[in-house]
């Protein structure tokens, strides 16, 4: 079933969002925040898990497909959705919560055959922390010609510009913050992964 923003229209990051929510129709690996589920197929797989600070929906569709149950998305419309995120920090933090429920749900169905959130997770390691040492390296070794290698980023943006629909202001804005979304994903993952080795509770990374 169909969600949409309540007021696009208010700041960029809502538009992103309402894309985010622009999936396509039929048979899905997940659903989002809102979905009806069968009450027999959620009380067999254990529902939700209390232990996670976002990323539950995801979570709990990869027991449901375990369990040989099917999701679905409709072709109608269910929710109006308010993200409310207008300034940058909020975007920020969003994705940082993001990132870290990459690496929770890759960290509890990353093996075969789910592989849940492992790219998601490499990806954001990939763009946010290997290249920019890597740029690094090269300017330190090569000094001024290893500025060359930052050409990666630019080059990526453009590619995921062809790959995107709309204008071509919002199929830049949309790539741009897109590729940038990945420094906060990895920030998320440090965060998880910090969790994990001192045995810590997640807690909960509020952006509204």
């Amino acid at each position: 079933m169909l969600r949409r923003e309540r007021f696009p229209s208010r700041s960029l990051y809502i538009r992103l969002c309402d894309r985010e929510w622009d999936t396509p129709i039929g048979e899905a690996k997940a659903f989002g925040g809102d979905a009806v589920i069968r009450a027999n197929a959620f009380d067999q797989v254990g529902g939700y898990l209390a232990s996670l600070i976002a990323g539950e929906e995801p979570e709990l569709c990869v027991r449901l497909r375990a369990a040989a149950w099917k999701i679905w998305r409709l072709d109608s419309e269910m929710t109006l959705h308010d993200a409310a995120i207008t300034r940058f920090n909020q975007w920020w933090l969003r994705h940082v919560r993001s990132g870290y429920a990459f690496a929770q749900g890759a960290h509890l169905h990353g093996r075969a055959p789910e592989r849940h959130w492992v790219w998601e997770s490499l990806r954001a390691l990939l763009w946010g922390v290997a290249l920019p040492l890597i740029c690094l390296a090269t300017l330190v070794i090569f000094g001024a010609w290893g500025s060359v290698v930052l050409l990666v980023y630019p080059l990526q943006m453009l590619r995921r510009t062809r790959q995107v629909t709309g204008d071509f202001k919002t199929r830049i804005q949309f790539s741009f913050f897109d590729l940038l979304a990945r420094f906060p994903e990895s920030a998320g993952q440090f965060i998880f992964i910090r969790d994990l080795v001192f045995r810590r509770a997640g807690r909960l990374i509020e952006y509204k």
